[in-house]
């Protein structure tokens, strides 16, 4: 694992011998004519470095050949000299820079990826030279990363190989974050960035790492100061740039851009904003993201190339189709920085699929995890679940996007679209950001905060501008701060209120100012209702949803062909069971299709979705859980619904049948344990089998034990016999039971078990279920399997009776 450095006849090249070695490199040191060529490729070393030295590239020997050799398969850095020899290798020519520099320091501005990543803006960076890379000679397959005030070429990267050069001399004690760079350099295995791995594994944290303004500064000195050199002492002293002329960077760790992107505090002023704090965070997790295996940015780059992003529609489109006069973005958001907890339970695809079924044009995904509590696993799944919605949603990454990386991410994990605040990004990160969003086939929407922002957005070409009326270093709203900013607004350019939404009054503001859609995130987690709060939102009038019923609700189960089926729909049956377990009822797939759809054309009904089950409270009891669930499954409806009946089927078998055959809920009749409800898309009725001499306490702590919270939706009570026949025995269990059940363990209770047109008036009377289940009860008398349509009017007739 040996780090290979040329050295040019230069003093610096023992500085950087000790910055390597102090990092954990194991490092052989080379004069350029004292070794061939032939002896570098023996030594196999894990990367190159081509040290600093006096004269042209000309004049150093070995290091171009070395550089033309080893680009492409292992990482390459060059410093001064080495940098130039990288220039003049590429075909651009390196010439008098126009300024002699020697021994003095001048703020350096980068791009901020490859070996900047992490480093601040304005760094302090020592120059010993009169020559550099002449711009206007830059060869195609290199591009610029850092520049001067004066415009400088101070440092130069490959498109392809991994191979970056420094004009400067981050290895001088004047220089700030050189450590960084060089551990940096140190992390990268591989020849080309598309292979690129980062190994941190390999590299020991420089010493003063919390604070990387810091160049190789012990565990205890302030920030803003290298080994012993204060570096404010260094600038006034030795500077290239004039007193206010450069951009300065404030002490910390965070980057400061003066007068364009995020600003900075000082250490001795106050403590960093919660921005600083968190855009720091993100840096350190894009870093960690990038370093696990298999998931680095040319891993992520193959999955998207074989196509595994789910596909993509157009952002603006979709929230100017929506914009009659205005769209609503719904936010998914368990928490924030200022609130706290929000509604943590939330669970993020359920939540998405209320916000579509309200008419939401755009769902905001939190993906953040400290602070907001969200995951890209929730943005996956709320895109997984809108698959099937017509017309659905867009899906906006709602993060603090401060690396490409994370666009991948978001491509590859279903969004449409993402935010980039302004407040963080340069102008050069923040286009650079923005163009990369829309070669992957995603239009941004570019927040900003202020007036000065807003000209920033407005000079890169964004099509979608988001004002945020909340300070995002205090948190604080502003509700003025969209109708302010909306005049510098182009035409063409749609215009999005954010933060502070709390009704429909803020959006007629908005609208008024020029707004075409509103972000709303806490008041809308907060809603008791999401659908009608979004109507509200929309000025539309909301609909009084029909009250639920008390009365008991029918299930003719066994069903086996369209006539039957027909026959118990057009009679008032509110569920029709169709079984897929083994018995004279059993049913395929196929037929449960053809079942199903004969009943909904000739209803007219459409395919109903399944019915969406609220988000269990953590504390929430069995009872409370049961009667909540049971309240979607007692909604009014069209139509029947189906419920498919299995017995200890595998998942897949029972997916596969939910999928095909559209039905709306599954009834587990085995011995399936209720947390398996969690991995199906419908709400899951489970079967208990009520055994002769059972008491009612057995069968309540049978209920209890199975977990029934956040998974089941019903209890359903069945006769059960020492044969272990599930179900169509003919046969009563005791109703006492069912009655205790409901009274005692407060449970309601779906009665099946002997049930026919001659009893079931006194079951519902003596135990009141929510529902009764007939199947043999309303057969044929010589043909199981087959319904006697007498039978299925009188058994529906019954129970109508005793709820009048």
């Amino acid at each position: 694992m040996t780090t290979l450095l040329i050295d040019n006849y230069d003093s610096f090249t023992w500085n950087v011998y000790q910055y390597l070695s102090e990092l954990g490199a194991d490092v052989q040191v080379y004069r350029n004519d004292q070794i061939t060529l032939e002896q570098c490729i023996a030594i196999n070393p894990r990367n190159v470095v081509i040290s600093p030295g006096p004269g042209r590239p000309a004049d150093a020997g070995v290091s171009n050949d070395v550089i033309r050799h080893f680009a492409g398969k292992v990482p390459i850095l060059g410093v001064c000299l080495g940098e130039q020899c990288m220039y003049e290798t590429y075909g651009g020519t390196v010439t008098y820079a126009g300024e002699i520099v020697h021994g003095k320091t001048s703020p350096v501005r980068h791009d901020g990826r490859g070996l900047y990543e992490t480093v601040p803006q304005g760094i302090e960076a020592t120059r010993y030279h009169s020559l550099a890379g002449d711009p206007k000679t830059l060869p195609e397959c290199l591009e610029i990363t850092s520049w001067t005030d004066s415009g400088i070429v101070m440092g130069i990267r490959h498109k392809t190989f991994v191979m970056e050069g420094v004009q400067y001399h981050p290895e001088s004690i004047a220089s700030e974050c050189g450590k960084v760079m060089f551990a940096n350099f140190l992390k990268w295995e591989g020849g080309t960035w598309d292979r690129l791995r980062l190994r941190e594994d390999l590299v020991k944290k420089p010493d003063g790492h919390g604070g990387p303004a810091v160049n190789g500064a012990s565990d205890g000195k302030r920030a803003g100061t290298g080994d012993g050199i204060p570096l404010a002492k260094v600038s006034k002293i030795n500077s290239t740039s004039t007193a206010g002329g450069g951009v300065h960077r404030a002490g910390g760790s965070s980057p400061a851009i003066s007068g364009k992107g995020m600003q900075s505090t000082t250490a001795a002023s106050k403590s960093p904003s919660i921005l600083h704090t968190i855009y720091e965070q993100r840096l350190r997790d894009v870093r960690e993201a990038r370093s696990r295996p298999g998931q680095s940015d040319y891993y992520l780059q193959r999955s998207i190339a074989l196509g595994l992003s789910p596909s993509k529609i157009d952002f603006p489109a979709r929230v100017l189709a929506a914009a009659n006069p205005v769209a609503v973005m719904a936010e998914i958001k368990r928490a924030s920085p200022s609130k706290g907890n929000i509604d943590i339970t939330a669970h993020a695809p359920s939540q998405a699929l209320e916000y579509a079924r309200g008419g939401a044009a755009v769902i905001s995904v939190l993906t953040e995890p400290k602070w907001f509590k969200g995951s890209l696993e929730d943005m996956r799944l709320v895109r997984a679940a809108l698959e099937g919605v017509p017309d659905r949603p867009a899906v906006l990454r709602k993060d603090f996007i401060v690396e490409r990386y994370q666009i991948l991410e978001a491509h590859l994990y279903g969004a449409d679209t993402l935010l980039l605040i302004v407040a963080i990004l340069d102008d050069d990160k923040l286009r650079d950001l923005l163009e990369y969003s829309r070669q992957l086939g995603m239009e941004p929407m570019v927040e900003v905060a202020n007036s000065a922002e807003m000209e920033r957005a407005v000079a890169i070409g964004a099509k979608v501008i988001g004002v945020n009326n909340r300070d995002l270093h205090t948190f604080n709203v502003d509700m003025n701060r969209t109708s302010d900013l909306a005049t510098m607004v182009p035409q063409g350019t749609i215009l999005v209120a954010l933060s502070g939404i709390t009704g429909r009054a803020d959006v007629e503001t908005y609208m008024k100012g020029g707004a075409k859609a509103v972000l709303v995130g806490e008041a809308l987690m907060r809603a008791p209702s999401k659908r009608d709060f979004i109507q509200q939102l929309l000025g539309k009038d909301v609909e009084e949803q029909p009250a639920v019923s008390n009365r008991t609700m029918v299930k003719i189960c066994g069903v086996t062909n369209v006539e039957d089926a027909l026959v118990a729909a057009k009679a008032g049956a509110d569920f029709i069971g169709l079984i897929f377990a083994e018995s004279a009822r059993k049913v395929t797939i196929d037929r449960a299709k053809e079942i199903v759809q004969a009943v909904r054309r000739e209803l007219k009904i459409s395919d109903e979705p399944a019915p969406a089950l609220p988000i269990p409270s953590p504390d929430a009891s069995p009872s409370t859980w049961l009667n909540l669930a049971l309240s979607t499954i007692r909604s009014p409806r069209a139509g029947p619904l189906f419920v498919g009946v299995f017995a200890n089927h595998s998942v897949s078998f029972i997916q596969q049948a939910v999928r095909d055959t559209k039905i709306n809920l599954v009834q587990f009749h085995g011995s399936e344990p209720c947390h398996l409800a969690a991995l199906l898309p419908t709400p899951v009725i489970k079967a208990f089998h009520v055994l002769p001499n059972e008491t009612p306490s057995q069968v309540i702590d049978r209920i209890v034990a199975r977990e029934t919270v956040g998974t089941i939706s019903g209890v359903l009570l069945d006769t059960g016999v020492k044969s272990g026949q599930q179900g169509g025995t003919g046969q009563v269990f005791d109703w006492d039971v069912a009655v205790h059940v409901q009274r005692e363990g407060r449970v309601p209770v779906l009665l099946a078990g002997g049930l026919k047109p001659e009893n079931v008036a006194e079951a519902v009377r003596k135990v009141r279920p929510w529902c009764v289940d007939v199947s043999s009860g309303v057969e044929l008398d010589t043909k199981k399997g087959f319904k006697d349509h007498g039978k299925v009017v009188d058994f529906i007739k019954a129970v109508r009776t005793v709820d009048t």
